[in-house]
This record gives structure tokens, sequence and C-alpha cells, in this order.
């Protein structure tokens, strides 16, 4: 079926992002619940009700292809490299605004927190900086 170029366009992008949030409840779904620091994963669903879950998204990935296959949708390229450079560069932004510097917004910050907080931040950047490099070098190897 041809459609308009601008038609074709914005349901691209609605079938892309729809089915980029359904692969996240997949995953949240059939994830073992992996030990973080700063989360706790509370598993308050069924096995009855994952399996009905997981019936319907599968329903919508399908009802996804049918529509892009009948429509002739642009498929986006994610390259792993631009998503790391990006997700990485979220999280410099939010690490360096939870400095001791950025903190005194919510009031004075204590000495003590400061001279333990920012050090820490410090390493972290670094540590995101050298993923950055890594996955911006020049050196491709396209291995997995």
């Amino acid at each position: 079926m041809e459609i308009p170029r601008n038609h074709k366009a914005r349901l691209s992008v609605s079938m892309q992002v729809l089915e980029d949030t359904i692969s996240d409840v997949e995953s949240i779904i059939r994830s073992t619940n992996q030990e973080k620091a700063m989360t706790e994963a509370v598993n308050n669903l069924s096995h009855w009700e994952k399996a009905l879950i997981l019936k319907r998204i599968g329903e919508i990935k399908g009802l996804i292809n049918h529509i892009a296959q009948n429509l002739d949708l642009e498929k986006r390229k994610e390259e792993t490299r631009s998503r790391i450079l990006g997700a990485m560069t979220i999280q410099q932004v939010n690490l360096e605004e939870i400095k001791s510097n950025r903190l005194r917004g919510y009031g004075e910050v204590p000495d003590e927190l400061r001279g333990f907080l920012d050090p820490q931040i410090d390493r972290m950047m670094n540590l995101i900086d050298a993923i950055c490099k890594i996955a911006s070098s020049k050196h491709k190897n396209t291995g997995t």
C-alpha cells in the first residue's frame, strides 16, 4: 500500500517506540532478578499473569510486523556505539548534577559529605569517560 511520506515517517516512529516499549516490558518479565545496589525488584506478577502479558506482547509484535510490511515502514538503525555514547552522556550530566557544589541548592553541604562524595563521583565520571572513549574509538572492531 502506498502512503504519503509524512504519514509513513510518523507511523514508523510510533511503531518503533511501541516496539521498544514492549521489548522493555518483555525484558522485565523475563529477567532474573539482577541484583542492584539502588533498586530492589519486587516480582508481584504470577506466572499466569506473566504468561498472559507475554502472549499479548507476541500479538503486538505480530501486528507491528504486519503494519510495517504492508505499509513498507522505515526501519531505524541503532548503532551500538551511538546508543552507548548517548546513554553515557546523559549519565555524565546526571553525575555532574549531584556533585557537592550543585547540591548546595538543597541546603548547605557538610564538609564530610563533600569530601566523601566528590571523589566517588569524579571516579565514576572518569570511568564513564573511558567507556565513551572506547565506544567512540576509530578502531572499529565489528565483532560481538
